[in-house]
This record gives C-alpha cells, sequence and structure tokens, in this order.
C-alpha cells in the first residue's frame, strides 16, 4: 500500500509549482515549468555591477539588467570582453564613453552595439 501511496502522490506533484517537472517528447523540461527568471532576457535591477555579476555569473545572449549605480542597461556579451578578465564573456555597460571606446581594439570596436556618450 505505501508505493500506491507514493505513486499517487508522485503523480499529484508533476508538474506542478514546488513539485516535480516534467519532460517533454525531445526530453527536455517544458518552458511552462521553468522559473521566469531562467527564460526571461530580462534578469533585474542590481544595486552594482558586482551584484548583478554575483547574481548571474555567466549569461546567455540577449540577457540584461538595470545596474542602480550606473543608471543603464547592462547585457551580456560573449565577444566584448571585461577589462578585468581579458579574453573572457562579460557584463558589459550599454553606455561606453569615447575614452573607453577608443581604447578597445578594431574587433572589440565593431562589437560594440551601446550608447557612446561623450
Amino acid at each position: 500500500m505505501a508505493s500506491s501511496v507514493s505513486l499517487e502522490y508522485l503523480q499529484s506533484i508533476q508538474g506542478a509549482a514546488n513539485g516535480l517537472a516534467t519532460l517533454d517528447s525531445t526530453g527536455a523540461v517544458p518552458l511552462s515549468q521553468l522559473p521566469p527568471a531562467i527564460i526571461s532576457p530580462f534578469k533585474g535591477e542590481f544595486a552594482d555591477e558586482t551584484s548583478l555579476e554575483t547574481a548571474f555569473p555567466v549569461g546567455t545572449i540577449a540577457e540584461y539588467a538595470y545596474v542602480d549605480a550606473t543608471n543603464s542597461f547592462w547585457y551580456w556579451n560573449a565577444g566584448l570582453t571585461s577589462t578585468d578578465t581579458p579574453d573572457a564573456p562579460a557584463w558589459v555597460n550599454q553606455e561606453i564613453t569615447d575614452t573607453d571606446y577608443l581604447a578597445l581594439s578594431a574587433t572589440a570596436q565593431a562589437m560594440v552595439p551601446y550608447i557612446i556618450i561623450p
């Protein structure tokens, strides 16, 4: 009897919030069962860059967040690298000064889809 109670319980929590995720026909968890933060490109509002990088040390293309300290949006960019960690993908500020832009290599400059401010 214990196994049928356990089976009934497991069946009752399949696909439910705080329950067990199911798999679709391809073996993946359906998007409807994933939390919004995982599937939304907007990662939230953060006090500063460090808070953003702590919460999301890695990202994927098109992900973005708002950083209060810079009053701007930051985007995940796998092509443009951070000055702190050369040759590694990074969160980058959408706004970049002329000085910072000119300090980038020609290849990095070509990857800057951001607003350049004086």
